[in-house]
């Protein structure tokens, strides 16, 4: 039940391209539209983008750890930091484009909330911005993710060093600081739990080989058993939690001990805390997710490859394009329609679109891939 060494990457670039498409649906929000099911219109416990950052940091510590060990570590290091300054810069710019173009649509009812006053010095905005106190748009995670780049290069020298536990040890003290955060809102705080699931990936990513064989080394028993477990597990809770969350509308009414429970449970699952739970859950999920990619690789690449491999091998570049599509979407058609076949048109338009611009490389020498 192990999958074959060669489709590992592959395997990454297929979720990673799964979970952008599901995080642009959620976005979108135009529910029902047919495939709710990709992203569970993202009310689930666990989101795409926990995925989407897990990978990105397995992903950096494959290229930028592992493959570049016969380099100087300024060599690896330069390169994170230039990463990382070209995502702020870009992060920064989209920030400030949203907002006045926010402010020029004021009146629109699909404006995205969260805008700061139209009235409010426009220096207090940039500072804002700079500073990464405002954000605003739908590509804030690029905020997160050029944060932890610039804190890369001394994991990536701990990782080298041998010392991958005191990573761990740091991250995870780090992440249990997001209750004493400073910043104003629990948005800005993310950047104290989230990196945990980044720092985590790095760390997986830098011993891929090693995890993979230790993987290996195990009786095929143990590792029946273990993958049988997480799928079972993930399918139970993944339809439980569907069902808790989307109540209401699956049976036509308000079931009063359904709500009750989805309220208790709330907040065990809070997507900004990160809370044990959540991130338990989504180890098992993602554990699952990877293992059904990897199994039913060709079947996914035979069927839907021609659309996740390029979103997920340019995935920096979907996202950021994602932002300006659903922004703009949303100022001509704000809610979804009563009709789940013109919500799946426009879902579907919205990703194709995108894809398109992905196939004709459109400005992808400006955008960060």
């Amino acid at each position: 039940m192990s999958p074959k060494k060669s489709s590992r990457i592959l395997t990454f670039d297929l979720l990673r391209g799964y979970f952008l498409v599901a995080i642009i649906l959620d976005h979108l929000a135009y529910f029902p539209n047919g495939i709710d099911w990709w992203g569970g219109r993202g009310n689930l416990y666990v989101s795409a983008a926990e995925g989407f950052f897990l990978i990105s940091g397995i992903v950096l510590g494959i290229v930028r750890g592992r493959k570049l060990l016969d380099k100087p570590f300024k060599f690896a290091a330069k390169l994170l930091l230039q990463r990382s300054i070209q995502l702020y810069i870009t992060a920064v710019i989209l920030m400030l484009f949203f907002t006045f173009l926010g402010w020029y649509f004021i009146d629109n009812p699909g404006v995205k909330p969260g805008i700061r006053p139209v009235d409010e010095n426009i220096w207090s905005v940039i500072w804002g911005g700079l500073t990464f106190n405002y954000i605003y748009g739908w590509a804030d995670y690029l905020r997160l993710y050029a944060i932890f780049l610039f804190v890369s290069p001394a994991a990536l020298w701990l990782l080298r060093k041998g010392l991958w536990y005191v990573v761990l040890i740091v991250s995870t003290f780090v992440w249990t600081q997001f209750g004493n955060s400073p910043l104003e809102t629990n948005e800005l705080s993310m950047v104290y739990s989230w990196q945990l699931i980044f720092f985590s990936g790095l760390v997986i990513g830098h011993h891929f080989n090693d995890i993979r064989a230790w993987w290996e080394a195990r009786s095929l028993l143990l590792r029946r058993i273990t993958v049988a477990c997480a799928v079972a597990i993930t399918a139970i809770t993944m339809l439980g939690n569907y069902i808790i969350v989307e109540a209401p509308e699956m049976f036509g009414g308000a079931i009063t001990w359904l709500q009750n429970l989805h309220v208790t449970l709330q907040p065990y699952f809070a997507k900004e805390a990160l809370p044990p739970a959540r991130l338990a859950l989504f180890a098992i999920w993602f554990v699952a997710s990877f293992w059904l990619f990897a199994h039913f690789e060709r079947f996914i690449v035979r069927h839907l490859g021609w659309l996740l491999l390029p979103f997920g091998t340019n995935s920096l570049y979907v996202y950021t394009l994602h932002a300006f599509a659903v922004f703009g979407i949303h100022l001509i058609i704000k809610d979804p329609t009563s009709s789940w076949v013109v919500n799946f048109l426009l879902s579907a338009s919205v990703v194709m679109l995108i894809w398109i611009a992905v196939r004709t490389k459109f400005l992808m020498k400006i955008i960060p891939r």
